[in-house]
Order: C-alpha cells, then sequence, then structure tokens
C-alpha cells in the first residue's frame, strides 16, 4: 500500500456507469471517479488497491471484470431485470498532512468529533498520518424506467443504501437514506448530497440514531451522497487515524424532478461514462 499524495484523499469519490438504465440485457462500463465540487477525472484501475469490484443483482453477484490501469475501470454484463448494484471497495492508503490542513480537512468533513479529540489529546502540530480507503456504490436499471430502484446493502465496510421510493413523485417528497459501519447504523455523521457537474449548492444533514438521512432533491440527473467516517487507527498501524469515505450515485429522472426551480443543468464537466454502449466489453 503506497503514501498518497494529500489532495487525493480529500477529493470525494464515486462511481459512474455508462448508463443507469438499460431497457435489455448486455454490458455496462464502470468508472472510478475522483473530484470536488464542479470538476472530476476518472481514475483507471489499480488491481493492487481493490478489495471489492462487483455488480449484485436479481441472479446473483457477478465480478466487475478489468485489465489493470484500464479506463473505465470495468465492466459487466447485465441478464436479469431489475436493480443492479455496483459496489467498490478499495483496501487500506496512507497518507500525511500539515496539522493545520487535517483541521481544515476534519472541519469541511463535518468530523468534528475528531477536532474535539485532537485538542483534548493537545496533539499540537505534528503532520498527521492517516489511513484511507473508498467504499463507492451505484444504482443500475435493467427494466424500463417507470421499475422501482430498489438498494440494497453489499457489506462494504461504510455503505449508503436508499430506502425504497428513491424514485417517486414529486420530487420535494424527501428520499431517505441509510448509513452503515459495519452492518450497522451510524448516527451522528454528515452526509452530502450533490450533483456532480453543477454549480448547485451541497445538501447537508448528520444521520439520526437509526443512521438514516433525510433529503428532498430538488433536480433530475445524477445525484451522489456521501459521508466520512473517522476513526482511531487500530493498533501497529503506521497512522493516527483511519478515514472511511462512502458514496452513492444513481439518476433521478425528470418524472420525479418536480417543479424545480433554479436547478442548474449538469453540463459534463465532472467525470463522465454517459454512452449508450461501453468500449470495453464484459464476459
Amino acid at each position: 500500500m503506497a503514501l498518497a499524495c494529500a489532495p487525493a484523499n480529500s477529493h470525494e469519490f464515486w462511481i459512474e456507469p455508462s448508463t443507469f438504465i438499460r431497457e435489455g440485457g448486455g454490458p455496462v462500463g464502470v468508472r472510478l471517479c475522483i473530484g470536488e465540487g464542479f470538476e472530476g477525472w476518472s481514475m483507471g484501475r489499480n488491481n493492487r488497491r481493490v478489495e471489492t469490484f462487483i455488480a449484485s443483482g436479481p441472479d446473483g453477484v457477478r465480478a466487475v471484470v478489468g485489465l489493470d490501469g484500464a479506463d473505465p475501470a470495468g465492466a459487466v454484463r447485465l441478464i436479469a431485470p431489475g436493480t443492479h448494484v455496483i459496489a467498490y471497495g478499495s483496501n487500506r492508503a496512507f497518507t500525511e498532512l500539515p496539522a493545520a490542513e487535517f483541521e481544515q480537512y476534519l472541519a469541511e468533513k463535518g468530523l468534528d468529533q475528531i477536532g474535539a479529540q485532537r485538542a483534548r489529546q493537545k496533539s499540537g502540530n505534528a503532520k498527521v498520518h492517516e489511513a484511507y480507503s473508498r467504499h463507492a456504490k451505484t444504482l443500475v436499471q435493467l427494466g424500463t424506467r417507470g421499475d422501482e430502484v430498489v438498494d440494497r446493502a453489499v457489506g462494504l465496510r461504510l455503505e449508503l443504501v436508499a430506502a425504497p421510493g428513491l424514485m417517486r413523485a414529486p420530487g420535494r417528497d424527501p428520499r431517505s437514506f441509510q448509513l452503515l459501519y459495519d452492518g450497522k447504523p451510524l448516527s451522528g455523521v454528515l452526509v452530502v448530497a450533490f450533483r456532480p457537474g453543477t454549480a448547485d449548492a451541497e445538501l447537508k444533514v448528520r444521520t439520526g440514531a437509526d443512521g438514516r438521512a433525510l433529503f428532498r432533491l430538488p433536480a433530475a440527473g445524477m445525484w451522489r451522497i456521501a459521508a466520512v467516517h473517522m476513526i482511531p487507527a487500530p493498533a501497529g498501524m503506521a497512522a493516527e487515524w483511519e478515514s472511511l469515505w462512502a458514496s452513492l450515485t444513481f439518476e433521478l429522472p425528470a418524472l420525479a424532478a418536480g417543479n424545480a426551480e433554479g436547478a442548474a443543468v449538469a453540463d459534463g464537466q465532472a467525470c463522465r461514462n454517459r454512452t449508450g454502449a461501453p468500449a470495453l466489453q464484459a464476459r
């Protein structure tokens, strides 16, 4: 596990499929994206970092296949109608930050309890060593757009799970997302909803006692729901802290957007993998 640069650690990470809906079976390309705010960049597949890369659907679990270094990072052939949850989980990488930059990062990600713990420990200005891992999901529907999209937990260490009714109209009805850590609800964590590739403001809310965050999503297009959880690093690890980054992406159709006012339109500046058919073929 190589030492990673600090900027890569502070950026959001998400999955973007070549399509969020297919009317018939076939391959779907899977791109790994990293970015912040308006901008996003695709990342090539790094097999040394991959712990989990699967598509879980009505007919079971399939591997997302691909060559090391490939971009898109993989592809999977979907066969059974219904919702397929494409999930990626990485192993740990390591980074270090000056204390001031680490405190800023804690504030940006809502990790107030870690900042308070560092203050109690009188950590000072020494550089901070952190281990981090990525845990991302996306929802792809095989069948007509009117079919119900059903998310489910797939066993990632940190995982966001959308409640039933994600695509229902009108758009002003709240959508519910539960944050799970090692399979159990995690409370008090800041969850952020955002449309990559737009100038929209982020929507932010902390999870309740049941690990749920509620958002009113006012516009159509791709949404990314994201959260960061940080814990003290396990004993013997070359780090003081360990962070886990979770994201969930899906496409909200115009029917579910309601009569949103002033919503920006995605203009393709973020990491984009929306094509009719992926170039990378899957078996």
